[in-house]
């Protein structure tokens, strides 16, 4: 008896989660790949970033500012030299690696002495989204493991996190799921989800957000733990992504009046947990970034709010000169971003994306009043200014003043956005035309084939760049 409640209840949580549950699956064995099959270190930015999860896991949550163009922490010395390891394999493509260099190279320590170390343009983030890496290096040190050995569970632990965030996003979210799933399953995600950067649990923490966000008209939100969660959640996404600011209005936009109350609290809070780790965390130690090439962000703020239309234009410019290569980075650029993928997969994404559109109007509802057009009118705006917001933050800290052209941008900084877009389209909990099981099916089918398309060419980009 025992056993066939346990079966129907697992046959039901597959019928009414399906497409959450095949997404976790298969996405669980690509994240498995991309862990062990990937270099350490070899993710944008991942020394930095798995410097800065080191940090926190010896308690340390904000950092030090050692001199004026120094900034990190205090952390074990050959944690540093393992960091800088793998330098030589950055944007050398020729360059490959075996076995036997990983793990026959001379083991390091937690126990070695400490020593300053300088990760800059990471000791400025919100430790919130590093802890499922520091989960896995405190387990390995709990087992006595080596740095390395520490590295690779660090990455385990950020892929499971993501797993599970996504299929969390995917089951509850109610309108644009096969979007929001096509988003999460795009190369470029995946590899951040497989590293220890604090960005792919960022991602996977958007998409939880916007579920959330797609439930604030129904009976969902009136769960307790709800508002909290959200409100929570958007401020732990502020605090580490002061740019994405304008997210904390949506609430204010979608909920009903009833609950505007709620949705205010969210977004106040929301707002000062983001203001609360500048001063506390970015504050203290943020220093300039190439200030020797002519980027003073002071000065350059002080250009854009005295020429606000040449802003724009150069915003305008920066995207149609870089707009290929953004969306590519985008999709995905593995590696340091020196691993394109295939020139057929990017073609083949376009068309995925095609379908996906294309089968998610099944769900678009067919009148809209002027109120929710209103509405929709806004978040689109919201969008809007999120990715303009994002791309003037690198034009105030990474581009010399005055300049034409946006430096430092990199496709995936747009991915969040990219997610909290899905709230834009009206969209039904029915589709027209199939039923939902028929729905059901062709939302796995497609996202079936996609996820394993995408798993080959990462499979190929990966074995031909490093091995």
């Amino acid at each position: 008896m025992v056993r066939s409640v346990g079966n129907d209840a697992t046959t039901s949580f597959l019928y009414k989660y399906p497409l959450a549950i095949v997404w976790g699956l298969l996405v669980s064995a690509c994240l498995m790949f991309l862990v062990i099959a990937t270099p350490p270190l070899q993710v944008a930015d991942e020394p930095n970033h798995f410097q800065r999860a080191i940090q926190i896991s010896q308690g340390q949550l904000i950092g030090h500012r050692f001199s004026a163009s120094d900034s990190g922490g205090v952390i074990p010395e050959d944690s540093v030299v393992f960091a800088y390891r793998y330098d030589d394999l950055k944007g050398r493509y020729e360059r490959k690696v075996d076995w036997n260099r990983i793990f026959g190279s001379t083991p390091l320590s937690w126990k070695s002495p400490k020593r300053e170390a300088g990760f800059p343009n990471t000791v400025i983030y919100s430790p919130i989204f590093y802890f499922p890496s520091v989960v896995g290096i405190e387990v390995g040190k709990r087992l006595h493991e080596d740095i390395l050995k520490s590295f690779y569970l660090a990455r385990m632990s950020s892929a499971v996190f993501c797993v599970l965030s996504g299929m969390f996003a995917l089951a509850i979210v109610r309108q644009g799921r096969l979007i929001i799933a096509a988003f999460l399953s795009m190369p470029m995600s995946l590899s951040l989800f497989a590293s220890c950067s604090q960005d792919g649990p960022l991602i996977a923490a958007c998409a939880v957000c916007t579920a959330l966000m797609t439930r604030l008209n129904d009976d969902f939100c009136k769960n307790r733990w709800f508002w909290p969660t959200l409100a929570l959640l958007m401020g732990c996404i502020l605090a580490s992504k002061p740019p994405y600011i304008l997210i904390a209005f949506l609430p204010l936009i979608i909920a009903p009046w009833a609950a505007w109350r709620s949705a205010a609290g969210a977004c106040v809070f929301a707002a000062f947990a983001a203001l609360a780790w500048s001063v506390m965390g970015v504050h203290s130690t943020k220093i300039p970034f190439r200030s020797a090439d002519g980027v003073d962000a002071a000065r350059q703020l002080r250009f854009v709010l005295s020429h606000p239309f040449k802003t724009i234009t150069v915003l305008l410019h920066t995207f149609r000169v870089s707009a290929y290569s953004l969306m590519g980075q985008f999709v995905g650029v593995l590696g340091w971003l020196d691993a394109r993928l295939p020139d057929w997969f990017y073609q083949f994404e376009v068309m995925f994306f095609i379908l996906v559109g294309i089968f998610s109007c099944l769900y678009l509802t067919r009148k809209i009043g002027r109120d929710e057009l209103l509405r929709k009118a806004l978040i689109f705006c919201v969008s809007i200014g999120t990715v303009s917001a994002v791309s003037l933050s690198l034009y105030l800290i990474w581009t010399p003043v005055g300049d034409s052209y946006i430096g430092g941008l990199q496709g995936r900084y747009y991915i969040p956005a990219a997610i909290f877009s899905v709230l834009i389209f009206p969209f039904a909990s029915t589709p027209h035309f199939l039923s939902v099981t028929k729905a059901k099916a062709v939302e796995i089918g497609l996202l079936t084939v996609g996820l394993w398309v995408g798993f080959g060419a990462i499979v190929q980009t990966i074995l031909a760049r490093y091995w």
